[in-house]
């Protein structure tokens, strides 16, 4: 089967992701065991839409990163799982530690987190990316993943994927009838329905879709850290090409390294994501004049507008949580 095709941005996602597993590694180097989980593992084949190069997916970022994490579980549907596993059994026969658990992950993570109990290794430090498309994610997994450490040690640092763009795309919220099924696995991700009047005020323009968006990206943060206790949230907004906001990556760790680490990786990425989308626009606009038949005058390293230079040293500062829309 060909390789999955991604954009820019889920490179970039996967390079975010491998920088902070590294020094993950070296903050816990001094302990036995550290813990990676990644709830939607994807494909083993993987290449850039723009270039055609080849993409690293997260498992195996996971896998090479050094120091080496001593337990790795990767967790699929399953099909997508069995490549999985034949492919990482293929390319790292000698590797050990590592579980792919196929079926939904909302059953095998607790599954899993069970079996690491089993083994007494709920002390060690742990983290869990949560890459899902849409909602699959349920809030009672992410609780599980929150507990899953002793009440002494921080909680599992989580790295999830937010899919603000595609709610109101979901629920219909500019139809005559919302989506009521689409609406009940929102209640499920979130664990509750403070997301109701947000989506209220945007159907009836009180609320721009950017405030939407905002209001989205807060009541996941508050509840994290209200109703799990995480110490510390925060996301980070990819865009497309176009420049379109997709998606946010929500960050929750309990541990000031991890949140150090996190503001400095974040704070670099708002500079490196617009230079990535300015190289990806030459491209566009590159491809574009070759199907007509026209070479470029310039390489693309030569036309790039580069963020580097407009924003360097740029200071990621989140903005706390605040209580969610229409609760007040």
């Amino acid at each position: 089967m060909a390789a999955k095709k991604w954009g820019w941005w889920t490179r970039h996602k996967l390079q975010i992701l491998e920088s902070y597993l590294a020094e993950f590694g070296k903050a816990a180097k001094n302990v036995e065991e550290r813990i990676y989980l990644d709830l939607f593992a994807g494909w083993p084949e993987n290449q850039s839409r723009e270039t055609d190069e080849v993409i690293l997916g997260s498992a195996r970022r996971a896998i090479e990163v050094q120091p080496p994490f001593t337990k790795i579980g990767l967790f699929e549907l399953e099909g997508k799982a069995d490549r999985l596993e034949q492919a990482i059994r293929r390319e790292y026969p000698n590797r050990s530690g590592i579980k792919v658990f196929p079926g939904d992950c909302n059953t095998s993570v607790p599954q899993a987190l069970e079996q690491l109990r089993l083994q007494k290794l709920d002390w060690a430090p742990t983290f869990a990316f949560v890459d899902q498309f849409d909602s699959e994610i349920e809030w009672a997994t992410l609780q599980q993943i929150a507990q899953f450490r002793k009440a002494k040690y921080t909680k599992a640092e989580m790295w999830i994927l937010f899919a603000t763009g595609m709610y109101p795309r979901g629920l219909k919220v500019r139809g005559d009838n919302m989506n009521a099924r689409y609406g009940d696995t929102i209640t499920a991700m979130l664990g509750s329905e403070q997301w109701v009047p947000i989506v209220r005020d945007t159907r009836s323009g009180k609320l721009s879709p950017a405030e939407a968006r905002d209001e989205w990206v807060n009541l996941f943060r508050w509840r994290l850290e209200h109703d799990l206790g995480y110490r510390n949230t925060y996301g980070f907004t990819m865009r497309n090409t176009g420049g379109q906001e997709i998606y946010d990556m929500v960050f929750a760790t309990d541990h000031p390294a991890g949140d150090k680490i996190m503001r400095h990786l974040y704070g670099r990425a708002m500079t490196e994501h617009e230079d990535m989308r300015q190289h990806a626009l030459v491209l566009r606009r590159d491809e574009r004049a070759r199907s007509k038949g026209v070479d470029a005058l310039f390489g693309v390293g030569e036309q790039m507008v580069t963020a580097t230079r407009l924003a360097n040293g740029r200071i990621y500062q989140p903005e706390p949580a605040r209580p969610p829309y229409g609760s007040h």
